[in-house]
């Protein structure tokens, strides 16, 4: 293998040894400049809770701030050439649905407490003081056998007194007894009198003790001084709990923030999902921003919908509660991919008995979020960092099958399309690239996926593990072998072809998202509706980069430079640029072959071949 590096003899195969990691990054953005995607937005969607844990203690539920989570998010990373990383909603789980754990059912402008790592809470003394001790957190399990999937019941329960709880108010007891460090201390202070937190916070924290009493206390708040005289004695009442609550967030943002800071080290940003619905608390706390017996979507998803008449006027509660979730995730991201993002151009809604309405609210709720963006991040904020699920809304276009056109509203901004439906025909299927850009969408206008979390993953698609599967799998081989001239039948018949065809087709494209599960090439399905109780379950092996080198070298998981190296000789680049071309091949093989699974037994191995 002729790789340019200080290895004499390379040719033992498989994980990069240390010595040709700068040689690889360096051919990876030779490649991507020469294709012209070196300055396109690429992301890793990821979700926290399946991070492995590597820790002393693991309590069977993934940490985005800890050591083997930044290190899983830095290897593939670096393997997979992305600069951004996208995580699931990370908001307060609220309605388990016997054990089903939907990130997308949580809360829209709070941390959820599983997003606290407590180990970090008893071993980072300088920074949490004795707040919390390992005796402290033996209440939760160490359940540290369970490699392969979420144990939420550990942290969080089946109802709303979630077990993190307990170690949480010892934490807090502590915190008042002075066991905290006074930076600690005027940290929360100072944090109590941030405007969501002071105003905001307490109607959250009061709805467990409440809001079964009080269904009504927050409609048509502002004009009852009854109400509001009632609001303020619960207050006092139930002050302690309030704070708890605030005390709870206040670790859960700073856990997030030290996470956020690591990831953005390695010159990685950290994207948040903007979950489209909303919490039955905050639906109580504002009930008179969401139209009643209403829900997003056509028939109804079960989604609380906001009332999209007034969203954009700023004297009504649906406009502050929705510039209130902008303003949580502008604050704490880097930049946003907002869920069910067709209804801020088409808000699709669904009273309870009557037919769905639909109404076209043009380009204004897109110019809103980006003037609050340049308000928040400043004016020299890329907009780009601004991507929309538009995936599945198929009245975003006309002229089907004949002459496709989008509509104006999602002109100028970026939408987020799968490939997975795509059909051989480029003027019927969204999912195929050629039709978003004959629809009059350009390459700055869309970004491209093989799968969002509630697709077929990638392994099961090229396996064609179900009959429908199998059929979308056949739509996809037409138009893969026309694009790559490759064998239909070798296609149709090998699924490491297959998977290494759908990555390619991500890169013949500006910008590009990858799923995690199809990267470490696993066929678990993220979310199957069928069978809720194993949704979102999937976890990160502890051994996260034997396991992704192991699926590499199997042919399942996702090989950048086999990918450019595709793409290169698709526009004819492997004769114009033969020597950038034979290294990506060269790469590509290295990465395919068996051999070391881990930069450490690369090492070893490379000493050994001296």
């Amino acid at each position: 293998m002729r790789i340019e590096s200080n290895c004499t003899n390379p040719n033992f195969g498989k994980a990069l040894p240390t010595v040709m990691k700068a040689d690889y990054a360096s051919t990876i953005l030779k490649a991507k400049k020469v294709l012209g995607i070196s300055n396109g937005v690429s992301v890793l969607k990821i979700h926290p809770n399946s991070m492995p844990i590597q820790e002393v203690f693991d309590t069977g539920v993934g940490k985005l701030n800890s050591t083997s989570a930044i290190n899983f998010i830095n290897t593939l990373a670096f393997y997979t050439g992305v600069n951004a990383v996208k995580v699931f909603p990370e908001g307060q789980t609220t309605k388990h649905y016997s054990r089903y754990y939907c990130p997308y059912l949580k809360t829209a402008i709070t941390f959820g407490e599983e997003n606290i790592n407590l180990l970090n809470l008893v071993e980072d003394t300088k920074t949490y003081g004795q707040i919390l001790t390992k005796n402290d957190i033996k209440c939760i399990k160490d359940d540290g056998k369970a490699q392969d999937f979420i144990n939420y019941e550990n942290e969080l329960g089946e109802n709303e007194n979630y077990p993190i709880l307990k170690p949480l108010k010892i934490a807090f007891e502590n915190f008042r007894k002075g066991l905290a460090p006074e930076k600690l201390q005027q940290e929360f202070e100072a944090y109590k009198q941030r405007p969501l937190v002071a105003e905001k916070y307490p109607r959250l924290a009061l709805y467990p003790y409440i809001s079964k009493k009080e269904p009504d206390l927050f409609k048509n708040f502002k004009n009852s001084t009854e109400k509001q005289e009632k609001f303020n004695s619960y207050k006092e009442q139930y002050k302690d709990e309030i704070e708890f609550f605030q005390f709870r967030q206040f670790l859960a943002q700073k856990e997030h923030n030290e996470a956020k800071s690591k990831i953005n080290y390695s010159k990685i940003d950290l994207f948040g999902d903007c979950l489209i619905g909303f919490s039955n608390q905050e639906i109580w706390a504002n009930p008179d921003a969401f139209l009643e017996n209403t829900s997003i979507g056509n028939a109804g998803w079960g989604l609380p919908a906001l009332n999209f008449e007034e969203i954009l006027n700023p004297q009504t509660e649906a406009h502050k509660v929705f510039k209130d979730k902008i303003t949580f995730f502008l604050e704490n991201y880097d930049g946003i991919r907002f869920d069910v993002g067709w209804v801020y151009a088409l808000a699709m809604t669904t009273e309870k008995g009557k037919p769905t309405q639909v109404k076209d609210m043009g380009r204004e709720v897109f110019d809103f979020i980006e003037k609050t963006a340049y308000e928040i991040k400043g004016n020299n904020f890329d907009k780009q960092k601004l991507i929309y699920e538009m995936d599945g809304m198929g009245d975003l276009f006309s002229g089907w099958g004949t002459n496709p056109k989008v509509i104006p509203n999602v002109k100028d901004i970026v939408g987020v399309y799968t490939t997975q439906w795509q059909k051989d025909n480029p003027k019927d299927s969204w999912g195929n690239p050629d039709f978003l850009k004959l629809s009059g969408l350009s390459e700055d206008e869309f970004i491209l996926g093989t799968n969002n979390h509630d697709g077929t993953p990638l392994r099961a698609l090229a396996e064609g593990t179900t009959e429908l599967s199998l059929e979308e799998q056949k739509n996809n081989v037409k138009v893969l072998s026309k694009l790559f001239n490759l064998d239909s039948k070798k296609l149709l018949n090998s699924a490491s072809e297959f998977i290494k065809a759908k990555f390619a087709q991500l890169f013949t494209v500006k910008n590009q998202f990858l799923f995690f599960v199809d990267v470490l090439g696993s066929s678990t399905n993220m979310d199957d509706q069928s069978t809720r109780t194993s949704n979102y379950r999937f976890r990160v092996n502890k051994d996260f980069e034997r396991q992704y080198h192991t699926a590499l070298q199997q042919g399942f998981g996702f090989n950048l430079p086999e990918s450019l190296a595709m793409v290169f000789k698709q526009k004819g680049l492997d004769t114009l640029n033969s020597d950038l071309y034979k290294k990506l091949c060269e790469y590509g093989d290295f990465l395919r072959e068996s051999g070391a699974k881990t930069e450490k037994e690369a090492n070893a191995e490379l000493f050994v071949n001296k």
